[in-house]
């Protein structure tokens, strides 16, 4: 059983005009069927001046999306160098603050990152890891001087010992 697929047939489109039925094996040409309008006319939609207005209020809120997320990275780009524990918190806490300039670069940048920094000391440095993860298991409270405990102690010993310890064992009695 052979079959022969036709080459020459005009596609059948979603939208639009069927293809005439002389079309089946011949090399047929456009039809003169209409064309449906794919944009539609300024009638259609209402005023010309509104869809400009429309347009224009687009174009600048996207303008304003991209001008905020350049604004981002540069400062949580920045507070990362610095050594921020967390620069996205610290944004999202002064991305109101954000002065641009016409070129639409942030202008205010080091002072906010300045305030950040001088504002929240504690965001700012590695965190100190614990020295141990026992929590100081096993190790043995330093023994809290008293009166009586000074009392039997040498000369030699008493020596030795811290001297601020020693003032404040004296005057708590």
């Amino acid at each position: 059983m052979n079959r022969q697929t036709e080459i020459n047939t005009q596609p059948t489109l979603p939208f639009g005009p069927e293809p005439p039925a002389s079309a089946g094996g011949t090399n047929s040409t456009v039809s003169d069927a209409p064309i449906p309008e794919i944009v539609p006319s300024a009638t259609t939609h209402g005023n010309d001046a509104d869809d400009i207005s429309q347009l224009k209020a687009e174009n600048e809120q996207l303008k304003a999306t991209i001008r905020n997320a350049a604004a981002h990275r540069q400062i949580t780009g920045e507070l990362e160098r610095i050594g921020a524990r967390s620069p996205e918190l610290l944004f999202e806490a002064v991305k109101g603050d954000l002065q641009f300039s016409p070129d639409g670069s942030v202008a205010n940048a080091a002072a906010i990152v300045e305030r950040l920094r001088r504002g929240f000391p504690g965001q700012f440095g590695a965190a100190v890891p614990p020295a141990s993860i026992d929590a100081g298991a096993g190790f043995a409270p330093t023994p809290r001087l008293s009166k009586d405990s000074l009392a039997k102690m040498k000369p030699a010993e008493i020596a030795k010992l811290d001297w601020e310890e020693v003032k404040r064992t004296l005057a708590q009695n």
